[in-house]
């Protein structure tokens, strides 16, 4: 039987939980092992509020609305009007490929695709306040016909409940006159930066939006943007846990490979497993550790994770156990970690607790269907699609005229 992941479509915020979930599967860098979500979790939403890995650009915050307010028109039936919508987002995606967008939502799988647009984006447009951040995706088209007919009887505006008033206006006939594509024009990057800036104030997303020096190129981490060593006191601290807790992770994943990779060289005789692949990752995590010794040194692991639990008192305790135990063993350069028993005993309890009857160290099918990696990549809190996100806006910004409407 294939197993498989199923939601309904009542609660947006715990949709886009679930389709993160199933992004991060079929992405073998950034696969969960070792379970250590929740604080992943609380870094990229404190540097990046609202950011998703399934957003694919900044545009979308206008698209989506577009969608709705247009199919709003004439309507105070909500489920014609979610219908509409939905049907809006599909013909969105077809002019998109018209035109010869490329990256877009869709792009693969066509107007038949499974999640829209809008199931991506509710978040945040909830976050950054472009639609009401009490309204869900799944109520919106109930909320905007009451409002109408609210409207209709006291001479009131629907949009200025729902959505923010401000929002740029769709062009007329959208989405079949749509010929932006993805590039934001610049009054509509303007908006976005605004909006961003109302909504995020404080947080790396913000101060990034905002700075007037072009982000780098190939930057891996939020941390080597040199536009982010500007950024206030408190942001800067929470770059910095990043950065290290990133590191000690990778650590500690790479860590886990190379045990797997013992354990199958020793109990799967002829699988030609070695240890081979292993010990070079842990041979330059160990040179990255020794350039890295003085902010490793440096580190409050204690305030790291007092400042994660704040954010989320629903942390469990053995996730906090087991980011101390990792954090520990990297700032010990007494030991090589590959020969620290104290994290391999953690690592290993820990993929165990994780895992279960599925852990690779008491499951040996599980074992078998396993390879030694070429690498493993360390934990970037969203910031592929961060950097995305702020590049369409400055480059929107950067626009001296419009973008010319069909």
């Amino acid at each position: 039987m294939t197993s498989h992941i199923s939601w309904l479509d009542a609660n947006t915020d715990e949709n886009n939980r679930m389709r993160e979930l199933v992004k991060l599967f079929s992405t073998p860098e950034t696969i969960d092992d070792l379970g250590i979500g929740q604080i992943r979790d609380v870094i990229s939403n404190t540097l990046f509020p609202g950011t998703s890995v399934l957003h694919a650009g900044a545009r979308y915050l206008l698209l989506v609305p577009w969608a709705y307010l247009t199919a709003a028109a004439g309507t105070t039936q909500p489920e014609i009007l979610k219908s509409r919508a939905e049907k809006s987002e599909r013909a969105l995606i077809d002019r998109l490929g018209e035109i010869s967008t490329t990256g877009f939502i869709g792009s693969s799988a066509g107007n038949k695709v499974r999640q829209l647009p809008s199931a991506a984006y509710w978040s945040a447009l909830r976050r950054y306040e472009i639609v009401h951040p009490d309204i869900d995706r799944a109520g919106v088209a109930e909320a905007m016909c009451a409002a109408r007919r609210s409207s209709e009887s006291s001479n009131g505006s629907e949009s200025t409940v729902i959505w923010d008033q401000s929002l740029p206006k769709p062009p007329e006939g959208f989405p079949s006159t749509e010929e932006h594509g993805l590039a934001l024009t610049h009054a509509e990057a303007s908006w976005l930066q605004e909006r961003l800036l109302a909504s995020c104030r404080g947080t790396l997303l913000a101060h990034l939006v905002m700075s007037p020096v072009p982000l780098a190129d190939n930057t891996y981490g939020p941390w080597e943007e040199p536009a982010a060593r500007t950024a206030d006191a408190h942001t800067a601290q929470w770059l910095r846990d990043a950065e290290l807790f990133s590191f000690v992770h990778n650590g500690a994943n790479i860590l886990y490979q190379h045990l797997l990779a013992e354990l199958a060289a020793r109990t799967l005789p002829g699988s030609g497993i070695s240890t081979e692949a292993t010990d070079e990752l842990l041979q330059s995590w160990e040179m990255e550790r020794a350039a890295k010794r003085h902010l490793l040194e440096g580190w409050d692991t204690a305030s790291f994770l007092e400042r994660v639990q704040t954010v989320n008192p629903a942390i469990r305790s053995s996730t906090l156990d087991f980011a101390r135990a990792i954090a520990a063993a990297a700032q010990d350069f007494s030991t090589p970690i590959a020969d620290n028993s104290a994290l391999r005993r953690a690592v290993e309890d820990r993929e165990r607790l994780m895992k279960k009857a599925n852990s690779r160290f008491r499951n040996q099918q599980r074992l078998r269907a396993w390879a030694p990696p070429e690498r493993v990549s360390a934990l970037t809190f969203r910031w592929t699609q961060v950097r995305r996100t702020i590049r369409d806006i400055h480059d929107g910004l950067a626009r001296r005229q419009e973008l010319p409407h069909a």
